[in-house]
């Protein structure tokens, strides 16, 4: 089994294509439908369906793993765009790049147009958490 794509709700179908392509660079593959689009990021195929009323839950956020440099390097990119940093699980709770004390994990969280939280980081931290017996690897 492989997973090769999500589908995103949005309120404005052309104002998260303009999002998606034009500012973070995701690649345009086609229109399904005048309210469904296929983009491409990193081989993974990325629906964008206008699906209004669109309510967002708060808890939802998808994530884009890169360097370390990467992460600063598109903290670099948002600022250019006006686009703001907002608030993530960072233990500081500001909007910022954060960098853990060891050093291992660089993340930055912002927000698309339909305040879809995006998650930007260069390690996801597999040593924290737990292992409930039975479900472990």
């Amino acid at each position: 089994m492989t997973l090769k794509h999500l589908n995103l709700p949005v309120g404005d179908i052309e104002r998260s294509l303009d999002f998606y392509v034009r500012k973070l660079g995701f690649a345009y593959v086609r229109h399904l439908n005048e309210r469904k689009v296929i983009l491409n990021v990193g081989g993974f195929d990325f629906f964008l369906e206008e699906a209004p009323p669109l309510a967002v839950h708060p808890k939802f956020h998808f994530g884009v793993e890169t360097s370390a440099e990467g992460v600063h390097a598109f903290a670099r990119k948002l600022e250019s765009l006006g686009v703001p940093q907002v608030v993530g699980p960072q233990p500081t709770g500001r909007a910022e790049t954060y960098v853990t004390p060891d050093g291992v994990r660089t993340v930055l969280y912002f927000a698309d147009p339909d305040e879809h939280v995006i998650e930007v980081y260069s390690h996801i931290g597999v040593d924290v958490g737990y292992v409930v017996p039975g479900w472990g690897a």
